[in-house]
This record gives C-alpha cells, structure tokens and sequence, in this order.
C-alpha cells in the first residue's frame, strides 16, 4: 500500500501565512508605526476602531483576533497617548465604548497613507483576475481555520505509515 507523502513545511499554508504576515508587520512597523512609537497591536486596534467603531474592548478584540490581555493593553496605551476614548456606552452602561479621537484620526490616516501604498505594491504583481481569485480562496481558508478554532470540524488523525 502506497503512503502519501506528508508535505515539506515551506509547503504548509499556515507556516506561509505566518511568515508572510511577519515580514508584512516588519514592513509596517519600521516604515510606518514605530515612528510614532506605537506598538503593532495598538496600530492593529487602532485601524479597527477606526474601519468598524465605536467598539466594545470584546468586539475589538474579535475583529482583531487578539487575546484579551493584549487588547487591553492596546486600549490603555491609546487612551493614554489621546488617541481614542473609552466611555460608557450609552445603551449598555456596564460596556465601554471605543472611538477615535481627532489626533487618532489624524494619525490613523498618516499611517494609512503608507499602509495603502504597501498594498497597492503587494497587489501589483498580481492580475486583478488572481487578486479577485486570492480573495476567495483567503475567505474559504478563513472559513476552515475558523471552523477548526470553533470544534466543528477535527482535522483528521496522521495516516499510519
């Protein structure tokens, strides 16, 4: 009985998506935010608050796939810095809300700046055709990914060799 060759990890996807993103952030970070001396989670939590708020500190924390103590730490440090608010939400009084301030704004749209030509450099090596192809296959993998996080599905047990 023949048995399947198990994949080399430069061939796994997880381990592509972990090293592209990291040499993305390493982008970012050096060109763009650690200028202004704002750690990565706290751009990331930024930008959030600034595409989706107000937010709730959960809902931030969701939409950035981060763990709770990170997410607070981001919120603290934004605060601090002026950058965002935290205040009751006027609907549930026992949630804080989480919204830009002017000066987050501002610099929110200085770091997009760069952020959007990085993209507009990444994207220029594809065809819009692989681009409208690479965010459909990023959806249905996100898909997966989220279905093993929620037990849905267990991935399969190693094939005995």
């Amino acid at each position: 009985m023949a048995t399947k060759k198990k994949p080399s990890l430069e061939h796994w996807i997880s381990y592509r998506f972990g090293l592209i993103a990291s040499r993305i952030g390493a982008v970012m970070s050096a060109r763009y935010v650690a200028p202004h001396d704002l750690p990565m989670p706290a751009w990331r939590s930024l930008a959030v608050i600034a595409r989706f708020g107000p937010l709730s500190a959960g809902e931030l924390g969701e939409r950035t796939s981060s763990d709770p103590f990170r997410v607070v730490r981001a919120i603290d440090l934004l605060v601090k810095r002026g950058l965002i608010t935290r205040a009751p939400d006027p609907s549930d009084r026992r949630r804080a809300r989480l919204e830009l301030t002017g000066e987050g704004r501002a610099l929110y749209e200085e770091i997009e700046r760069g952020a959007i030509a990085n993209e507009k450099f990444i994207r220029a090596g594809l065809t819009a055709q692989e681009v409208r192809l690479l965010e459909s296959m990023l959806d249905r993998i996100d898909a997966q990914v989220q279905a093993l996080g929620a037990g849905v599905a267990a991935p399969a047990q190693a094939e005995k060799a």
